[in-house]
């Protein structure tokens, strides 16, 4: 990603040029920005291209008193684009209308001309930028692994083995945008990556990564060059994805990714946000559990397993400085924390591989509530899918009884007195019950799942 666009609404002349020339200021990871004018809804409804844009900012009053209002509709509702980071501007806040703010997760963030300064401006359209890279190469990411699993059997190995490059270094780009890395890939002892005639970038990179795999019969190394060490996580997820290619193709299996893969993939949002330490891993162990006690089969809940590893991984498109805020959210903070749901949702809802499909379910539907008052949509009762209670369970107590940026762990006791308490209110009754049956193995992997805990590092 070399170049975004950020497109400017507002009817002042006086503020484009002063956000043309902070945007001008920024040096964002050496990316070009282009700066874009629109000076009304109108005009704005005429240039708008879904997914064109990295960054709209728009006043809130212009033609009309709500005519930004009616640009992040037109972003959100009429176009159907959920990646386009919004910032919302307004020298009069208090004319947001009360269920914007409630009741829609459309904007990304706010600005109020009266009291924000440059630097807090240039901070805000930075996040943003970051938040959108992040979505645009968690999405490569998603979309690359499924493209690998489900056209196992119909690319040919050098293929194959050429896309798994590809897909490693999005992920390992994802985590660390600094990093560089090549690769080299033989098969029976030729090179086949890069081509013979091609000179190879790896004599100028440190670090020298060898991996072996003996699909269908062929001894294949697959090499990886990288400036700084890669971690355990890092090393174990090229090395999961590789394992992966070569156990479907010997065996002749349905293409698919095992849930282990899905679960290091989702740790790229637990990176980012600085309390979670190994809640990934907590979650998707609890939810297993409970999903086979309540009566799923052990396929079934294998796939929950790495489903409900994503129930979070909308957080990518969430600001750091909300994610790890040391201190309770306020409204419009809450209102942008909300929208992870439907970010996640619109990350994974077209892709076809089972784990991503039942994913995208969960991760919308994970802070709905049994009683109906929850988000986003506020469903109740068995409205909500059972994959998704059974991910409510496991998540709320994983997280009580662990440090959160703004809250200590509370003690096992009180969360367990909370998650009765919440039976028929924030939980289904039938999971609680569970819940309760299975205490002492849910225990023990809260207490003593620590074998990833130092993997990130």
């Amino acid at each position: 990603m070399t170049k975004q666009k950020i497109l400017i609404v507002d009817d002042s002349k006086t503020i484009h040029a002063e956000l043309d020339r902070l945007v001008n200021e920024i040096n964002f990871e050496g990316i070009q920005l282009e700066v874009e004018h629109s000076y009304g809804y109108e005009e704005f409804r005429k240039v708008f291209v879904p997914e064109k844009y990295a960054l709209v900012m728009t006043d809130l009053v212009m033609e009309e008193e709500d005519s930004g209002i009616k640009v992040i509709n037109h972003v959100r509702h009429t176009s159907h684009d959920q990646k386009t980071r919004v910032v919302l501007m307004t020298a009069n806040p208090e004319k947001i209308p009360s269920d914007f703010l409630t009741k829609d997760y459309d904007v990304n963030a706010y600005l109020d001309k009266n009291r924000t300064t440059e630097f807090m401006t240039k901070l805000t359209i930075i996040s943003m930028l970051k938040t959108y890279k992040d979505l645009c190469a968690l999405e490569t990411a998603v979309t690359s692994l499924e493209m690998v699993a489900t056209h196992v059997h119909e690319m040919n190995l050098p293929e194959l083995l050429i896309s798994t490059f590809f897909q490693i270094r999005t992920f390992l780009s994802l985590r660390d945008s600094t990093i560089t890395l090549s690769s080299e890939i033989f098969i029976n002892g030729k090179r086949i990556f890069p081509p013979t005639y091609v000179r190879s970038e790896s004599v100028h990179i440190e670090n020298k990564y060898v991996f072996r795999i003996y699909p269908l019969n062929n001894d294949v190394r697959f090499i990886l060059y990288t400036s700084r060490p890669l971690n355990k996580l890092e090393k174990r997820y090229s090395e999961n994805l590789l394992k992966n290619i070569e156990n479907t193709l010997n065996n002749k299996t349905t293409s698919g990714v095992e849930e282990d893969i899905v679960i290091m993939l989702s740790k790229i949002v637990e990176v980012r946000s600085e309390e979670t330490g190994d809640h990934v891993n907590r979650v998707a162990e609890i939810s297993q559990l409970l999903a086979q006690a309540y009566g799923f089969s052990s396929e079934e809940a294998k796939i929950l397993k790495g489903a409900s590893a994503l129930h979070d991984i909308g957080k990518i498109g969430i600001p750091d400085h909300i994610l790890n805020k040391p201190a309770k959210l306020d409204e419009k903070e809450f209102a942008i924390m909300k929208e992870h749901s439907l970010i996640g949702f619109e990350l994974l809802r077209n892709m076809t591989l089972k784990v991503f499909e039942l994913g995208a379910v969960i991760a919308l539907e994970h802070h709905e509530r049994w009683d109906g008052t929850g988000y986003p949509y506020g469903l109740e009762g068995n409205e909500i899918s059972l994959e998704a209670r059974v991910v409510q369970v496991a998540d709320v107590f994983e997280a009580l009884t662990h440090n959160r940026c703004y809250r200590p762990a509370w003690p096992v006791e009180q969360a367990i007195e909370y998650m009765n308490e919440m039976s028929g209110r924030q939980f289904d009754p039938a999971m609680i019950d569970v819940f309760n049956k299975h205490l002492k193995d849910i225990l023990d992997i809260v207490m003593n799942n620590t074998e990833e805990s130092n993997e990130v590092e």
